[in-house]
């Protein structure tokens, strides 16, 4: 890329930052006068906006391309089955298309990997119980639970999650400060606080601040705050619903927050804490769970409390643990 293209890509970028910071509506007087300033520096700087201003103007069409990727759930018409995009209060169409629009432009002009040598990572793994926060640079942390693993490249601020929970904290005015990747799967942030878990064959992920893009090249879906997404790694299946942020988080804390929760997603939750195995009947795992459990409290206790939210019993065996009813 020559100096020239270089700048233009600024440009560009800066144009769809300024655009973006307008849509959130908390521009300040200051804010304002800044951006008049940048407008009358060069005329390139009007043209690269009044750009960003027709492609996000443009919703219909971005918001056809963007629904033709995702995954398609056949003919179940349940809640768990349809993700529910949120819509702003004063506008009839959804917020995230044009964002999507926005972010796949500057997502195109920001390079990811060096061109010089394979990304260098190192290895990050926490014990059962233990909590490791991580300063990846100026702009991006994040908070590691027990019992996980992550590689981390800091040049290039990505993050290759291997198993567990981990909490990402973005403070950046421009999309991609931070890159997860999941195997195959890519995220992409925008100013944003995220709660990520690695299960097996999944990855669910809540959003408590901003928006995050998974994989900005193929299906481009855009989850924002407020919303949680489960994902099976193998096709790409995915189901959503609302989440309150503070009870994401409160595994930092040494608490598991349930809201509405499935059995299935509360066991994995205590076996990721405890590395430990639980099995429960059918009965039981047709249930959905409310209700929170702290994890200060031993293995036994804190699986005999879930047990008898359950209205069963839990037994230690050979494996680790059964609860039946």
């Amino acid at each position: 890329m020559n100096d020239k293209n270089a700048l233009n890509d600024l440009v560009r970028q800066n144009a769809i930052t300024w655009l973006l910071r307008q849509r959130d509506e908390d521009m300040t007087d200051q804010d304002w006068a800044d951006f008049t300033t940048w407008l009358e520096q060069d005329p390139l700087h009007v043209t690269y906006y009044d750009e960003a201003v027709e492609a996000d103007a443009d919703l219909a069409i971005l918001g056809a391309k963007i629904a033709e990727t995702r995954p398609d759930h056949g003919d179940d018409d349940s809640d768990d089955s349809v993700v529910s995009i949120p819509v702003a209060a004063n506008s009839n169409q959804p917020w995230w298309i044009g964002f999507g629009a926005l972010a796949a432009m500057l997502l195109a002009a920001v390079v990811f990997w060096p061109n010089s040598g394979a990304p260098e990572f190192a290895n990050l793994q926490t014990g059962l119980g233990e909590i490791r926060e991580v300063t990846i640079n100026s702009s991006v942390s994040l908070t590691m639970n027990g019992n996980s693993e992550l590689s981390v490249n800091e040049k290039d601020a990505t993050v290759r999650m291997v198993r567990g929970e981990a909490t990402y904290r973005v403070d950046s005015d421009e999309p991609g400060a931070l890159r997860v990747e999941i195997e195959e799967l890519v995220l992409v942030d925008y100013g944003t606080v995220f709660n990520v878990i690695r299960g097996e064959g999944t990855m669910r992920m809540a959003v408590v601040e901003g928006a995050v893009m998974i994989n900005p090249e193929g299906q481009r879906i855009l989850i924002s705050a407020g919303n949680e997404i489960e994902l099976q790694l193998d096709d790409m299946s995915f189901s959503q619903r609302t989440i309150d942020g503070d009870s994401v988080l409160a595994w930092q804390d040494r608490r598991l927050v349930f809201e509405d929760r499935s059995v299935a997603s509360v066991i994995a939750d205590i076996e990721r804490n405890f590395a430990t195995h639980i099995s429960v009947s059918n009965a039981i795992e047709q249930q959905r769970v409310t209700g929170a459990v702290s994890l200060a409290n031993e293995e036994a206790i804190v699986i005999g409390d879930v047990a008898a939210v359950l209205g069963g019993t839990a037994q230690k065996d050979a494996q680790g643990w059964s609860i039946s009813d």
